[in-house]
């Protein structure tokens, strides 16, 4: 047994009792004292200026410099006897594992340990930590994603989070597949595996136990049976869906809002007369849409009566152009509504999305691009273009709305006045392409001549 010298006190050899430790004191000019017992190596007795006194065992580590020090316990309340036989046990240790602080060490851990623990519950419950990060970044649909998780993952809220394994994860998305809800799995999957990359950047877990997961591949079988994604309403679907959404209120206005100018189903819902009902457009602010996008749609007729007809529903209590019938807030429960709807209607299912495919479908019949539609229905234009191009090309997108809403109120009978243009089955922009084409194909016949 080495050791070395204590600094703030005289050494003394002797064996301790009870009997000397009560006779223990501090010299004048000491803070502290440590006596050594002569029987037993590194069974010692510290002895503080302030009256406080311990038994200590004092060892060294192999490959570490320094003595150690394990506290046994305080004196008068762990007596001599006591020492000794924690003495022997921390003498055993030391043999064994070359640390008997280890075990107290390990259980601190393991003590601290559970008291950061983390289950999943209390990362994506209402107000939660996980919550609060999805609403500082803005993100839209923040409360999709917590209800994907509290729903598939149900049966895993009270588990510690570092627990959550990746088989668990993709059983419970296999068992929600199952149901033939595919795209709600989907949904799951992805929410958690951006949960879980959140966790990894605060440290609750080590890693994302998701990283590196793919879907298979679809076979051609699964190709060939799999059910198109939405879908647009025929002509004479959007003559009945009208005809019902007028007798529907204020959703029945949204409704026909959402046909006419091709939002998704949540941002009507946040327009407010003050704010968003402009001279000549609708605005939605790009705080809503799910590409960060600002979307303009312009006043034209079919508008402005769905406008003139939400004013009947407008509560004194509220800005909102549409209106909660309940709450006079902003509108939910759409999985009804859209129900009540189609019964009205007495069409086939449709989804409140399917009336956005519906308006850019009918603009590609007015012979309006891909490109000119993305930009009315606020969609990220491709590829570097949305880099470098910066022009909102207006113009052109009031052309394809008064065409598409012209196509429609010719199919409802609604009335058309000048501000609303003539169906137009080819893109204004045609002639001008032809032109250059045309120029171009002179320029080559010339030089190969």
């Amino acid at each position: 047994m080495s050791r070395t010298a204590n600094e703030k006190g005289p050494k003394s050899e002797l064996k301790l009792t009870d009997a000397v430790a009560a006779r223990a004191d501090v010299p004048v000019g000491k803070t502290e004292v440590i006596l050594y017992d002569n029987e037993l190596p590194g069974l010692t007795l510290r002895v503080r200026k302030t009256g406080g006194k311990s038994w200590v065992f004092l060892f060294t580590k192999p490959g570490v410099d320094g003595t150690q020090r394990k506290t046994l316990g305080p004196w008068p309340r762990f007596k001599e006897k006591d020492a000794r036989a924690a003495a022997k046990i921390a003498t055993g240790d030391l043999v064994r594992t070359g640390d008997p602080n280890a075990a107290k060490r390990e259980a601190k851990q393991q003590q601290q340990a559970a008291k950061e623990r983390m289950t999943l519950s209390q990362l994506i419950e209402a107000k939660g930590p996980y919550e609060k990060a999805l609403q500082r970044r803005g993100i839209v649909n923040w409360q999709v994603a917590l209800s994907a998780m509290r729903r598939g993952l149900a049966g895993h809220l009270t588990k510690d989070i570092r627990s959550l394994t990746r088989r668990q994860i993709v059983a419970e998305a296999d068992r929600i597949a199952a149901t033939g809800k595919r795209g709600a799995a989907d949904d799951m999957r992805k929410h958690t595996h951006t949960f879980l990359e959140w966790c990894v950047s605060r440290g609750f877990v080590d890693a994302n136990v998701l990283a590196g997961y793919r879907n298979p591949k679809p076979t051609r079988a699964e190709r060939v049976g799999r059910r198109q994604k939405g879908r647009a309403l025929t002509d004479d679907e959007v003559v009945k869906v009208w005809k019902a959404a007028g007798k529907l209120g204020t959703f029945g206005q949204l409704a026909r809002l959402c046909l006419l100018g091709g939002p998704r189903r949540s941002e009507p819902t946040m327009l407010e007369w003050s704010r968003h009902i402009l001279d000549d457009r609708i605005t939605f602010d790009e705080a809503w849409t799910k590409m960060g996008l600002h979307h303009d749609v312009p006043r034209t007729q079919p508008i402005d009566e769905v406008l003139a007809a939400a004013k009947h529903f407008q509560r004194s209590t509220s800005d909102y152009v549409f209106p909660s019938p309940k709450t006079g807030g902003q509108m939910s429960g759409f999985t009804k509504m859209v129900a009540r709807l189609i019964k009205e209607a007495e069409v086939a299912r449709f989804t409140m999305h399917d009336l956005r495919r519906t308006l850019r479908t009918i603009m590609s019949r007015c012979g309006y691009d891909n490109e000119i539609q993305r930009l009315c229905v606020g969609q990220k234009p491709r590829g570097i273009d949305q880099v470098y191009n910066h022009d909102e090309q207006w113009i052109i997108r009031k052309m394809a709305f008064e065409a598409a809403h012209d196509y429609i109120a010719e199919l409802v009978g609604a009335k058309r006045i000048g501000k609303v243009v003539r169906l137009q089955r080819t893109n204004p922009l045609d002639p001008i392409k032809a032109e250059l084409l045309g120029r171009l194909r002179e320029h080559y016949a010339t030089g190969a001549a």
